[in-house]
């Protein structure tokens, strides 16, 4: 019998991580926090006052320098009030730092590409797919103007070019083309995803962008080679370090300082070649 309901979901996303995506609960985690806070600087309040009153009794006052007369004395004229305070402390101290490192931990997850979530809203809502598998209030929590969530694996491709070509191009070409090849992963045939794998992408567009970075320096000495005009050399040469620059900040995750180094390198290169005394051909 096929999953239903949160099955179905769970089913999904344990076979297609990428979408494992959940609310993160922000507001309702921060204030829980602000009430353990609260809670600890009343019993702390509280303590104080205890240790100020047995500091002043000549009984008790070795209970701030003895850790055994506080805890473990059981004279008459002894009070367990202070230590008990403070092992009432001890818990909510636990439960507090507990909840503050996982609210650290939380807000430490990357949300979903909005590629991601977009599908995850649209899969849920196919008839072919989802077929709208959860009825209650938790049915909207991945629309796509939703923003409080995180991604438990969130895809992170090599350059804003490999993501372009992820969440763009591939999509299109699979709705108008590829669907009629491609079939749905083996191990989860009922939720209708394809899969594309990432590291073929990811060689595709390294194979394209070396050879990209082999035809812009060419391209622009054989251009430069043909223009007799100074002006217009400066000119061409303006718009192919332009063009060297972009193609370096999208398809590669170079560094501001190494994509101005290796920019300014080609324009040196150029500039040495427009400068020159080669002969234009008329």
């Amino acid at each position: 019998m096929a999953d239903e309901g949160h099955a179905k979901v769970a089913a999904m996303m344990s076979h297609h991580n990428d979408f494992a995506i959940f609310r993160k609960f922000s507001k309702l985690n921060y204030q829980n926090l602000l009430y353990l806070q609260a809670e600890l600087t009343h019993l702390e309040a509280n303590l104080r006052k205890v240790a100020d009153r047995d500091g002043g009794d000549p009984n008790r006052e070795l209970y701030s320098k003895d850790w055994w007369f506080l805890a473990q004395n059981e004279a008459e004229h002894d009070s367990r009030e202070q230590w008990q305070k403070f092992l009432q402390i001890r818990k909510k101290l636990k439960e507090y730092n507990d909840h503050l490192a996982q609210v650290v931990f939380l807000t430490s997850l990357k949300p979903p590409t909005a590629y991601d979530q977009a599908y995850l809203s649209e899969w849920l809502k196919r008839p072919k797919m989802g077929d709208f598998p959860l009825r209650g209030l938790d049915r909207n929590i991945w629309s796509p103007d939703s923003t409080d969530l995180l991604a438990i694996r969130r895809r992170t491709s090599s350059s804003p070019y490999t993501r372009w070509l992820t969440n763009s191009i591939i999509p299109c070409l699979h709705h108008h083309l590829f669907y009629h090849f491609k079939t749905p992963v083996a191990d989860d045939p009922e939720s209708g995803i394809c899969r594309y794998e990432e590291k073929k992408i990811e060689r595709t567009v390294d194979i394209l962008v070396t050879v990209l970075a082999s035809l812009i320096p060419i391209a622009s000495i054989l251009i430069l080679y043909f223009v007799a005009n100074t002006l217009h050399r400066l000119a061409i040469t303006v718009a192919f370090t332009g063009i060297f620059a972009f193609c370096l900040a999208v398809t590669t995750r170079a560094r501001r300082v190494e994509v101005f180094a290796a920019t300014s390198a080609f324009a040196a290169v150029l500039v040495v070649f427009v400068t020159g005394n080669n002969a234009a051909i008329a």
